[in-house]
């Protein structure tokens, strides 16, 4: 007669065993996505606040384009005799020929 053969159960001890390699694994798995997860939210913060430097950087670069372009524009408006004149005579107190000074009497 054929007789089956039983075989061994594994014993509590060694099941046990085999469970706590699995445990380690999936610690160690949840541990590398709590680091990875920690590291995108540092790099998502660092992302944004470069990009709120690089919108005032932007704003204080157009600020000092128009206060170049205004400079650009007195200097054409200096080089003008009209306009040298004009702050001469304001300025300086200068008069044409002919002309006679009349100024406020100052306290």
């Amino acid at each position: 007669m054929n007789r089956m053969r039983k075989t061994p159960k594994p014993s509590r001890g060694s099941a046990g065993r085999r469970n706590r390699p699995n445990l380690l694994l999936r610690l160690a798995f949840l541990a590398g996505i709590a680091v990875l997860a920690s590291s995108i939210w540092d790099l998502w913060q660092l992302h944004a606040g470069i990009n709120q430097r690089l919108a005032g950087l932007n704003a204080e670069k157009a600020r000092l384009m128009q206060q170049q372009q205004d400079l650009k524009e007195e200097i054409a408006r200096l080089n003008t005799p009209s306009y040298i004149e004009q702050l001469a005579r304001e300025q300086l107190g200068l008069v044409r020929r002919g002309e006679i000074l009349i100024a406020p009497k100052q306290k």
